[in-house]
């Protein structure tokens, strides 16, 4: 009697709808549970029967729907980032870190951003806790109470980025920029400069608060000056709104008509490339007639002419520690609620003692 064949599987190439998990259970013949255990690497699965499984996944190639997924059951392996700009390098290199670790440890990630608009971070928050994330990594500069209240209301694991608040299963990792500007401030002061510029990038709207972050950086840079009399200071303040390089291109073209200063303090690396471009159309060379530095040490420093003193924010430690917090957070553990980063100096070839 002739051996039966066995069933064919067919080839993938040849459907044309989105195979789905009822697909795989049948040509493996096994049933759903089956199919799930072996996609979530549970131990309950017998050697051969995985093997089956894995070998209709292949052939098939079926990909998992993962929201669906996240819907269908309590604990996710899903960690949702939420940033301020994804055009910023700062919050890109973080998100980047965060997703390359979150990988290493089994987690998949879910990015948006918030364009800086506290309210879009509430609309980020809602459609986080909407896929059932396992936590949520604030990457932002601004924040928003009613998105705070939402995410302590829900119990979800949640570790923010220079925040003041923190609740049962909400912490926060701070980097000390305030010592980081009043690092930067003094080695321009060092070098004697006593005519400076700092141009911040405050938010659009009249009535935003002020950014944590940049609040703390004013405060390191006026902490710098007091070491020094007064009277000897010619220090002057410019805040211009709007995308941050345009931004530092115009603060810089504002400020070269209504005064002089031999350094540039830029609240971050974005508004320091639009100060470049604002002070080399002007004709002035870097840094012989005018020292510049930035605030990130963005990946972007490196390449400008000359390249940019700036201070460095530690985004691979940041990652770390923001995840280390979030998986104590969603395994239950003991953590601490708030850590603190430090933030250094890195000098590069933008700042110079001033022309006497």
């Amino acid at each position: 009697m002739p051996t039966p064949k066995k069933q064919a599987l067919p080839i993938k190439s040849r459907r044309t709808s989105r195979i789905k998990i009822q697909d795989v259970a049948r040509l493996a013949q096994v049933s759903l549970s089956t199919v799930s255990g072996v996609l979530n690497e549970k131990e309950n699965v017998r050697p051969e029967t995985r093997q089956r499984v894995l070998d209709v996944i292949e052939q098939l190639g079926y990909t998992p729907n993962l929201f669906a997924s996240n819907l269908a059951r309590r604990s996710t392996k899903l960690i949702g980032i939420i940033v301020s700009d994804l055009l910023n390098p700062f919050f890109a290199e973080i998100a980047k870190a965060l997703d390359t670790q979150a990988r290493d440890k089994g987690y998949e990630t879910f990015l948006t951003s918030t364009s800086f608009h506290p309210e879009q971070q509430c609309t980020a928050v809602r459609q986080m806790l909407s896929l059932r994330v396992a936590g949520v990594a604030m990457m932002t500069s601004e924040n928003d109470p009613e998105a705070f209240a939402l995410l302590k209301t829900s119990g979800t694991p949640t570790v923010y980025l220079d925040n003041n608040h923190v609740a049962p299963r909400i912490g926060t990792v701070r980097v000390d920029k305030r010592h980081g500007m009043f690092v930067a401030v003094q080695h321009l002061l060092e070098l004697g400069h006593r005519k400076i510029l700092l141009i911040k990038n405050s938010q659009q709207g009249t009535f935003d608060p002020p950014m944590l972050s940049h609040l703390e950086r004013q405060i390191g840079f006026e902490e710098a000056l007091h070491q020094y009399d007064p009277k000897e200071m010619d220090v002057h303040i410019v805040d211009e709104p709007g995308e941050p390089a345009a931004a530092g291109l115009r603060a810089v073209e504002r400020a070269l008509k209504q005064y002089q200063f031999t350094a540039v303090v830029a609240i971050n690396d974005l508004v320091a490339l639009g100060a470049f471009r604002g002070l080399q159309a002007a004709g002035l060379a870097i840094p012989q007639d005018v020292s510049v530095v930035g605030f990130d040490n963005t990946y972007l420093c490196e390449f400008l002419h000359p390249p940019l003193t700036t201070v460095a924010t530690p985004r691979i430690d940041l990652a770390s520690s923001v995840l280390a917090m979030l998986f104590s957070h969603i395994a239950g553990e003991s953590f601490s609620r708030e850590t603190l980063l430090p933030a250094s100096i890195v000098v590069r070839q933008s700042t110079g003692r001033p022309r006497s």
